[in-house]
């Protein structure tokens, strides 16, 4: 990939390393280690936990997979062995936009003399609580604490219901936002708006940009 050559699993980034004479590798893994412990991925039980706080809890398992970014930015993401978990009794479809959608949203924008923006919320799934009750043993990908139970606390990537997780915590923030769901198309949000950008209140909404910086996503009380 890039005329880098990327690593199928943990030893063969460490051979890969190694092979190099560089920890570029290692040190792609750390940052993803190092963000999962930001965002409260995980609920560490330690190497011996008692048997009654797992009752009800099924074992996964979890793996990195690593990609070069096209920038030559070295990626490793953690992932969770989402086939083992049971087949959800509920829906767990997450909507995404369609295109005549956006190409509406843009038609209106140029219409109105709108700016349109466009942004990524970064390790989008990680502001999203889990409710799968699931946990893995750390392998030796984390280091210090391997071989410690970890029960899965956020909507990690490849669970089966993260999709509808994360959607359901992003239209909470919209709503908490003053953004409602269009009737039409349920995947574009507005807010009615003056022309100085101030919110209106009783009037019909207009497509508006949507901030999505992270200090909108605080932890709910729970």
């Amino acid at each position: 990939m890039y005329g880098h050559q990327v690593p199928r699993n943990h030893q063969q980034a460490l051979e890969i390393d190694l092979a190099n004479g560089n920890d570029a590798w290692q040190q792609s893994e750390k940052k993803e280690r190092d963000q999962l412990k930001e965002y409260d991925t995980f609920i560490d039980k330690g190497p011996n936990p008692n048997p009654r706080e797992l009752a009800g809890y099924k074992k996964i398992n979890l793996h990195f997979v690593y990609a070069v970014k096209h920038d030559g930015r070295y990626k490793s993401r953690i992932v969770a062995g989402g086939h083992l978990t049971d087949a959800p009794v509920e829906s767990v479809y997450s909507g995404v936009v369609s295109l005549r959608g956006v190409r509406f949203c843009i038609f209106l924008a140029e219409l109105n003399e709108l700016q349109v923006w466009q942004t990524d919320v970064g390790n989008a799934y990680l502001e999203a609580f889990t409710k799968e009750k699931v946990y893995v043993i750390a392998g030796p990908e984390f280091a210090e604490i391997r071989g410690h139970v970890l029960v899965i606390n956020k909507a990690l990537y490849r669970l089966k219901s993260s999709g509808l997780r994360w959607h359901e915590r992003f239209a909470d923030v919209l709503r908490g936002m003053g953004f409602d769901s269009c009737p039409a198309e349920p995947e574009i949000w507005m807010r009615a708006c003056a022309s100085d950008g101030s919110i209106l209140k009783q009037q019909l909404p207009k497509p508006n940009s949507v901030n999505t910086k992270k200090s909108f996503f605080e932890p709910p009380d729970r």
